[in-house]
C-alpha cells in the first residue's frame, strides 16, 4: 500500500459553532483537524468537528476490517470547550472495538485526564467516560514532550528529546513513522495552548491555533515552525479589528491574519492555511480575509470545513 499524509479539516470555526445558511462556504464546525500518515489516525482537538470525523471513521473500518480494532490518537491542543465540544459526540467512544489514546496538557489544578472525565460525566453529560466500552488509553503531552510513533507498536513512546537521558532511550530514525512535537505557546489565557508539529515521509506540519502574536514576530513559534510544508495558524482577526479602540481584542489569544502571514514568511513554510474563522464573519468577509493573507503571503488559503490536501502529491517549492 502506498504511504499516505492526508490532513482533513473537519472543523475550522472559533468560539462556537455556526449553524445551517449561516456557515456558508466555509462550514460552521469548532476546530478539529483529521491527519493520516502512514498507518495512524491522528486527531488535532475535539471541536464540533470531532462528530462527522468520527462518522468518517466508522463508516471507513466497517466497511475495511470490521474485526479489527480501531485505533486512534487524540491530542488536545487545549481544554476550552470550543475544542472540546464534540467529544462527547464521538461515536467511536460507544464502540468495543475502539482504542482510542487521549493526550493533552494538564492545567495549573488539573491533569488532562481529570479534565476531560469531568466533563464526560453527570451532570454535564449522561455517560460517563467510565462506563463507555471503548478502550481509553491516556498521557500527558506538551512541552518539551514528543511522541514517537515506532514501526509496529500501537502505543506512542512520550519522550523529551531536549534531554540527553531521554533521547537517548529514541529508536533510530528509520524505526521512527511519525513524530509529534510540542511547543507551548504562552499568549492564550488562562493555561496557555499547545501547538503541533507532525513530521512523517520527510515531510512537516504545524499546527497553531489559538497563539496570539508577539512584536516582531513569536520566534519561539518562527523557530518550531522553520522549513515546515504547511503551516495552520489562527486568523480570527484582521489589524483593524484586532487593535479597535472600542471592541480591543488583544489579549485575547488569538490572531490576524496579518501576525499568521508573518509567521508564515519568517518560518519560510510552504503553505498557510488559516483557521480559527470569526462566528460572526460570513463568506464575503472570509473571502475578504484570504486576499488579505494571499497579498502578504501569496501561499495563503482560508481553510474550510471539508478541506483536504494530500500532502505527499504536493510538490515542494
Amino acid at each position: 500500500m502506498s504511504d499516505t499524509f492526508r490532513l482533513t479539516f473537519y472543523g475550522t470555526r472559533g468560539s462556537r459553532t455556526v449553524p445551517g445558511a449561516q456557515a456558508g462556504r466555509w462550514g460552521g464546525h469548532t476546530t478539529c483537524l483529521g491527519i493520516r500518515a502512514g498507518s495512524r489516525e491522528l486527531i488535532f482537538d475535539a471541536g464540533s468537528g470531532i462528530v462527522p470525523l468520527g462518522e468518517s471513521l466508522v463508516r471507513q473500518h466497517m466497511s475495511a476490517a470490521p474485526q479489527e480494532v480501531l485505533r486512534a490518537y487524540l491530542f488536545q491542543t487545549h481544554t476550552h470547550l470550543d475544542h472540546l465540544c464534540g467529544l462527547p459526540y464521538f461515536i467511536p467512544l460507544y464502540l468495543p472495538l475502539t482504542t482510542l489514546w487521549m493526550l493533552g496538557p494538564r492545567t495549573a489544578h488539573l491533569s488532562f485526564q481529570e479534565t476531560i472525565e469531568r466533563l464526560l460525566h453527570p451532570p454535564f453529560h449522561p455517560v460517563p467516560l467510565f462506563e463507555m466500552p471503548s478502550l481509553i488509553r491516556w498521557g500527558e503531552i506538551a512541552e518539551p514532550t514528543s511522541a514517537l510513533f515506532v514501526r509496529g507498536q500501537h502505543d506512542p513512546l512520550l519522550l523529551n528529546l531536549k534531554h540527553p537521558d531521554q533521547r537517548a532511550l529514541a529508536p533510530p530514525p528509520e524505526e521512527i513513522e511519525v513524530a509529534v512535537h510540542t511547543l507551548h505557546g504562552y499568549n492564550h489565557p488562562k493555561c496557555g495552548v499547545t501547538i503541533y508539529r507532525v513530521e512523517h515521509a520527510g515531510r512537516a506540519v504545524v499546527f497553531a491555533t489559538d497563539v496570539e502574536g508577539y512584536v516582531h514576530g513569536d520566534q519561539r513559534l518562527i523557530r518550531f515552525a522553520r522549513g515546515a510544508d504547511v503551516l495552520i495558524h489562527d486568523a480570527m482577526y484582521t489589524a483593524d479589528r484586532y487593535a479597535n479602540p472600542n471592541t480591543p481584542t488583544q489579549g485575547w489569544g488569538h490572531s490576524t491574519v496579518e501576525i499568521a502571514a508573518e509567521v508564515a514568511r519568517a518560518a519560510d513554510v510552504g503553505h498557510l492555511y488559516l483557521v480559527h474563522h470569526d462566528p460572526g464573519h460570513d463568506d464575503a468577509r472570509l473571502a475578504q480575509m484570504e486576499t488579505l493573507g494571499q497579498s502578504l503571503f501569496p501561499r495563503t488559503t482560508s481553510a474550510f470545513d471539508g478541506l483536504s490536501i494530500d500532502l505527499l502529491d504536493t510538490p515542494r517549492r
